[in-house]
């Protein structure tokens, strides 16, 4: 009985490190260098999040950007004349949000 309930635990602790919370990077204003001007920080997933980055862009030039965790995240790109916008969503390894 005694390893029965050993390899219960041992399963529940393998399947809780699938199930932890990704660190994302956290930016309320990112520069056109990708330095963060405002807010910057991380934060933890919970349990519909994905790491989200959002760039601003004309050409191949940032205008600014925002990094967070977000629950409606969508990779999609917008053009609207000479504006574009990445949406970029991330769920692979932690920190994945950068620029």
């Amino acid at each position: 009985m005694e390893k029965h309930c050993l390899l219960f635990l041992l399963s529940l602790a393998l399947l809780l490190g699938f199930l932890q919370a990704l660190s994302c990077f956290q930016c309320e204003l990112l520069n056109s260098e990708g330095i963060c001007e405002k807010g910057g920080s991380t934060c933890e997933t919970e349990s519909d999040q994905q790491c989200a980055l959002v760039e601003v862009s004309t050409g191949r030039d940032m205008l600014f950007g925002q990094q967070d965790c977000s629950s409606r995240c969508l990779n999609n790109t917008f053009i609207h004349y000479n504006i574009k916008l990445d949406f970029l969503c991330c769920h692979d390894k932690n920190l994945c949000n950068t620029i």
